[in-house]
């Protein structure tokens, strides 16, 4: 596993399983007309379309009456007005949302069906062809009212068979036939034609209509994403900075218990009376320290996640700072009888980076190897310079080490490994390795965790070649360029 500057900030996850930013796809790639919406398009206009008919017809109605000359004007007017009435019936009914989408292309054609009718009795009882004119216009309006392919197909089948009837039960001049038939045949393909236009129309709006949605929705869901960032945003600096003045705040009385417990335990005012007193003493002390150290590393992890921790450059010698590191963690090791053996790459003298983070890092890791390896151990404490010319530190352990689920939560804040039975419930806020995560991060390198149950880890430490010098800058050296 291998943790890097990328890693001090994660970014949000996508909102895709498989990782791969969400895209919004164009209507033609991803977005299709289903016929429920053809269906609902259709629904929001039988309304006003049965309305606008059922009108026409009321006013034919009317008209019959008084211009069609007996007997045919009574029975003409009454079929219209009852046309008129039965798709007005079907107008209503859509108003009141009596009508479910499902049945809206049924109701259509139901109202198609009386039109088609009607003007079929015109044609039957006047005995004139001149009224096939009327099939024609049903024929061309109902490519403007329909958007089932289905129904469209049925209704012209219908219309085909009334006007085969009404050859059969009407004997009228071949002539006069074949050009009404010749009409009809155009009036069906004008409404074919306009049914196809309004189809692939309302196809494209439903798709465009869908695609926007799905925009809206993305939108929608961005802001909320980005509304809920902001608000964890504000908690996490409110958190923050209590953490940090509250880690200032614990630091004042503490230096004080910790100091006053140092100076009762050197007897600098006179001997203490009773010996049990000294181990006191020296609990207070150890549990002093301990404490320090937890708001210690909290300040530092505060610092770090706010970006706050600066980077005080200075080239030093690495072999010195490496023992001073080792100087740290002697007495843990002492205590637990665990030898740490140290190599130093003779070319690796000098280092350009912040001493106090570079010692920090390493005294980390030293400490959590130490705390995770059994009495009696070993620890291995490596640096040297890769063919690439890239620095590399090593702290090898051969202690419990940690399983693949283990070793992916190492770097998280607060995770401690489970107690092993060989080192017991080990001490300690689950910080180090966070808070060392982040400062190898800071310095421009990368930390590199390899561990295997039961087997021990190993702990590498990449920094750059750019970090590498090679001699300390001497005092005349500082001079002239500072007055230069």
């Amino acid at each position: 596993m291998k943790i890097g500057p990328a890693d001090v900030n994660t970014p949000p996850k996508p909102d895709n399983a498989d990782g791969s930013p969400q895209e919004i796809v164009a209507p033609d790639a991803g977005v299709s007309a289903l016929q429920a919406d053809r269906n609902e398009i259709t629904c929001d206009a039988l309304g006003i379309s049965t309305a606008i008919v059922a009108a026409i017809y009321l006013l034919l109605g009317v008209s019959h009456v008084f211009f069609v000359p007996p007997p045919h004007s009574v029975p003409i007017a009454a079929s219209t007005l009852l046309s008129a009435f039965l798709i007005g019936t079907v107008s209503v009914l859509s108003y009141r949302s009596l009508i479910p989408v499902r049945a809206a292309n049924p109701s259509i054609f139901f109202a198609a069906l009386v039109a088609l009718a009607n003007a079929a009795m015109h044609i039957y009882l006047t005995d004139d062809l001149m009224q096939t004119t009327n099939l024609a216009l049903i024929l061309i309006g109902w490519g403007l009212f329909v958007l089932s392919t289905s129904w469209f197909i049925m209704f012209l089948c219908c219309a085909a068979v009334t006007w085969l009837v009404l050859q059969q039960l009407v004997t009228y001049d071949a002539q006069l036939v074949n050009h009404y038939t010749f009409m009809l045949i155009s009036a069906a393909g004008i409404s074919t034609v306009t049914f196809i236009a309004r189809f692939k129309t309302y196809n494209r709006v439903i798709a465009y209509r869908k695609h926007d949605l799905q925009v809206q929705e993305s939108l929608r869901q961005a802001m909320a994403r980005g509304f809920e960032a902001d608000i964890a945003e504000e908690r996490n600096d409110a958190k923050d900075t209590f953490i940090a003045h509250l880690s200032h705040e614990l630091r004042t009385p503490l230096n004080a218990v910790v100091g006053f417990a140092q100076t009762m335990k050197m007897e600098t005012m006179g001997p203490i009376g009773n010996p049990k007193y000294l181990e006191y003493v020296q609990d207070i002390t150890d549990a002093g320290n301990h404490l320090t150290s937890i708001l210690e590393d909290l300040h530092d992890l505060v610092l770090v996640e706010k970006g706050q921790l600066k980077v005080t450059l200075a080239t030093f010698d690495v072999p010195k700072v490496l023992e001073s590191c080792m100087s740290l963690v002697e007495h843990r090791a002492t205590a637990k009888n665990i030898q740490i053996q140290t190599e130093c790459d003779s070319a690796l003298a000098f280092l350009s980076s912040d001493k106090q983070r570079f010692r920090q890092i390493f005294v980390n890791l030293l400490t959590n190897a130490i705390k995770y390896t059994p009495d009696g151990g070993n620890i291995l404490f490596k640096a040297s310079i890769c063919e690439d010319g890239r620095l590399l530190f090593e702290v090898i352990d051969n202690g419990v080490g940690m399983s693949r689920d283990e070793l992916k939560k190492a770097s998280s804040p607060f995770w401690r490994a489970g107690p092993d039975m060989s080192v017991g419930d080990v001490e300690g806020s689950g910080l180090g390795l966070a808070i060392t995560t982040q400062l190898v991060g800071l310095l421009g390198g990368t930390l590199e965790l390899a561990s295997e149950k039961g087997a021990g880890t190993t702990a590498r430490v990449w920094l750059p070649q750019s970090c590498r010098a090679y001699e300390l800058p001497s005092a005349t050296s500082f001079a002239q360029d500072w007055r230069a």
